[in-house]
């Protein structure tokens, strides 16, 4: 169980690396005044649904967490 929520964790870790980079790239096209390519590539899109699957990770982690507090309490009883 303890590997699973390990797993999730470093996935976290790397969606949120990946929302920071597609961020900086959304932020320098708007710099330079190039709001079609952010359409073209539908980069506000793709940073909303990396922001929801962190969300659904970081909610994941929490049950999961939470399930193997209750096992343990259990198994101390």
């Amino acid at each position: 169980m303890y590997k699973l929520i390990n797993e999730y964790e470093k996935s976290c870790l790397l969606v949120k690396k990946r929302i920071k980079f597609l961020t900086e790239q959304r932020n320098r096209l708007i710099k330079s005044n190039d709001r079609f390519m952010i359409e073209e590539i539908k980069l506000d899109q793709r940073i909303r649904l990396l922001y929801a699957e962190h969300a659904q990770m970081q909610e994941i982690i929490s049950h999961l967490i939470n399930y193997m507090r209750r096992v343990e309490q259990r198994a101390e009883a």
